[in-house]
């Protein structure tokens, strides 16, 4: 309604990619002062480190923008219904973005036992849990059409994304995603048990 708080904006979004993060969107459109994106932040997301909670915000938006400038096609096409590992598919000299979206996280890693990652990915609210004989695996549901799986055991670790949106978006959006939620993982495995290191002791 006009004269009232907000009465100009066009849209609103809810980001809520795992919890406690929750991103709020909104699209201004003022007749004195033009148009403006808003971004906001549930006061429970102050629990996620203020890079994370920034380049979530960024991501999406870019994704926004994407489409909007018609790149991507809105149609509803769903995850593939295969896994193709990062190293699959990725142009040369990719290597390093994955490279620097595990790092020093793969030192926490080896100390995370199974049934930690367990309860840490159930306080999440976001994403499935498995284990095999040698190791374990949590796949998430990034966007309607993209999900990953990250997969850690005695052979290391692997990327892996579903086939449609491993061949839809870029490598350097699909890494951005994949530490972002790795980074959520072992910040909850610590509140789980709290003798794994602090993330913040290797950056």
């Amino acid at each position: 309604m006009a004269g009232r708080p907000y009465a100009t904006i066009q849209w609103v979004l809810r980001v809520t990619p795992f919890r406690p993060l929750e991103i709020f969107l909104l699209f201004d459109q003022e007749p004195e002062f033009g148009t403006d994106l808003r971004v906001f932040y549930a006061r429970k997301s102050l629990a996620v480190p203020t890079e994370d909670a920034y380049v979530f915000a960024w991501d999406y938006v870019a994704l926004l923008a994407r489409y909007g400038r018609g790149a991507f096609s809105l149609e509803n096409t769903g995850p593939g219904r295969k896994w193709l590992p990062f190293a699959d598919f990725a142009p040369a000299g990719a290597g390093p973005m994955q490279e620097v979206s595990l790092g020093a996280r793969e030192e926490i890693l080896a100390k995370v036992a199974p049934e930690v990652v367990e309860v840490a990915l159930r306080r999440m609210d976001c994403g499935g849990f498995a284990q095999g004989a040698d190791y374990w695996e949590v796949v998430w549901p990034m966007l309607g059409d993209l999900s990953f799986r990250f997969r850690y055991g005695l052979r290391g670790s692997e990327m892996a994304f579903d086939s449609h949106g491993a061949r839809k978006y870029a490598p350097e959006f699909l890494m951005s995603f994949a530490w972002l939620y790795i980074n959520g993982l072992l910040r909850e495995c610590r509140q789980v048990d709290d003798s794994l290191p602090k993330l913040s002791r290797y950056f």
